[in-house]
């Protein structure tokens, strides 16, 4: 969000207590001014003169004798939202910048106009996307890591089609204003990206902004309108702050497009109705499973392991530029799954995020109905003895539940897309038996 300080006039016209109205006058004419600022030999305002004041008043008047003492004055820190609403507030077309009691500009409606049309939201005063993926992408050049959180509310659909758009209004508002109170704006910029959802740029490390994060669904969820008996809820995903190495002074706005896309996707698994669903997927193929072969009784916590190995087969890795694919294969009781993963070469951890992601992918058309992983993060980090320690931090889903879960590998003879392929088969092991010791470790 831009403050007044950045777009305020600072070549300002000032007149002072013993300037005559003719003078003031022939300035405002001249600049097409409204107004002056009143202003003595310290710089000290001291009121301020208008048209209004000078009207009809005979030219060799002393200002002194006709300007108001009353003006409304703001710092240069103010935001530009809160300085238009000062101004709607107070009945004022300007307002006079003041830094430590000194005049250092003003600022008006039509300086405000562009600004808010261009990166606000008139609803609930947020700033749109483009202003969100500057603030973003100004911090990464700076070589600071961002976490990014993506706010969806749940069922907000509904109450639009049950009590009407005035409502589904008030409930944008009344959640913009939960963020507006929860956020730093030293630490974090919120914006609204499209219709119920919000987004979150933040320079806090990846268990901060989990704290972030569920702060402000609490706030969400404590939300109470007269006219809407139901109560209100959020979901949220969030991706970045755990990169380790220095990152390269390039494809800033791909990189900020990919921690969106990771942070809206995990926000979806992590809906309500996307858990019901599955579980509901889960139990209709269990139903139809159970009708047809007698099923031997298993544990609630854990799903028998299949009869022979999985194994990793191939692992591929082609580029084209700017973009790359990786492609996984692995093997199953003499069955083959395939699942490919294409993105931006934004840097190296990338290309081992795609073959995470691609062995995800295969790993899953494995699993039972209902159950998946999806890749959330994969960090690249030195071990105590020099070696390279490769982790996949994932989401991995049942019918019952959807929790985070990590798998690390030590990447041995260079193999880090292999290594990756290894810590995702990791991450599902601690969550499931259905993998077992299935992978063959022997190059990572």
């Amino acid at each position: 969000m831009k403050t007044v300080g950045e777009i305020m006039a600072t070549d300002v016209v000032w007149v002072n207590p013993s300037a005559r109205v003719k003078t003031a006058v022939i300035l405002m004419k001249g600049h097409s001014f409204g107004a002056l600022p009143v202003v003595q030999g310290n710089d000290e305002v001291v009121g301020v003169v208008t048209y209004q004041d000078v009207l009809g008043q005979p030219p060799d008047t002393v200002l002194s004798n006709v300007m108001s003492p009353e003006y409304v004055s703001i710092a240069s820190d103010i935001g530009v939202v809160d300085a238009a609403e000062i101004m709607s507030r107070e009945h004022t077309d300007y307002l006079l910048v003041l830094d430590d009691g000194r005049l250092k500009g003003i600022v008006s409606h039509s300086d405000l106009l562009p600004e808010l049309g261009k990166s606000f939201d008139p609803l609930t005063g947020l700033a749109w996307s483009d202003q969100f993926r500057a603030w973003a992408i100004s911090a990464l050049k700076r070589g600071q890591e961002i976490s990014i959180i993506f706010f969806d509310l749940d069922r907000f659909g509904a109450f639009n089609k049950n009590y009407g758009h005035v409502i589904g209004d008030t409930v944008l508002k009344e959640v913009s204003e939960v963020f507006k109170k929860s956020i730093d704006s030293n630490r974090d910029f919120v914006c609204r990206y499209g219709g119920d959802e919000f987004v979150i740029a933040s320079i806090r490390n990846a268990d901060d902004a989990v704290g972030l994060a569920d702060a402000i669904k609490e706030g969400i969820a404590a939300i109470a309108i007269p006219e809407l008996p139901t109560g209100i809820s959020g979901s949220y995903g969030i991706a970045g702050g755990r990169r380790t190495n220095e990152r390269r002074d390039i494809h800033f706005a791909a990189t900020l497009d990919n921690l969106v896309t990771r942070a809206s996707k995990n926000c979806t698994l992590s809906k309500p109705a996307r858990v019901a669903q599955a579980q509901r997927e889960a139990e209709a193929a269990s139903q139809t499973t159970a009708q047809q072969t007698p099923q031997p009784a298993t544990s609630a916590a854990n799903v028998a392991a299949p009869a022979a190995r999985l194994k990793l087969e191939t692992i591929s890795l082609t580029s084209t530029g700017t973009e790359a694919t990786v492609k996984v294969t692995l093997n199953h009781d003499g069955r083959e799954y395939t699942r490919e993963a294409s993105g931006y070469l934004v840097e190296g951890i990338n290309t081992l995020r795609l073959a995470a992601e691609a062995a995800a992918g295969a790993v899953a058309k494995c699993l039972p109905a209902g159950h998946g992983i999806v890749v959330e993060d994969v960090l690249l980090q030195s071990g105590v003895r020099g070696d390279q320690v490769l982790t996949v931090i994932a989401i991995f889903i049942t019918p019952r539940y959807a929790t985070r879960t990590a798998g690390s590998v030590v990447i041995k003879r260079g193999d880090q897309l292999r290594a990756a392929a290894a810590a995702v088969m990791a991450a599902v092991n601690r969550q499931t038996e259905i993998v077992g010791q299935s992978l063959e470790q022997e190059p990572g």
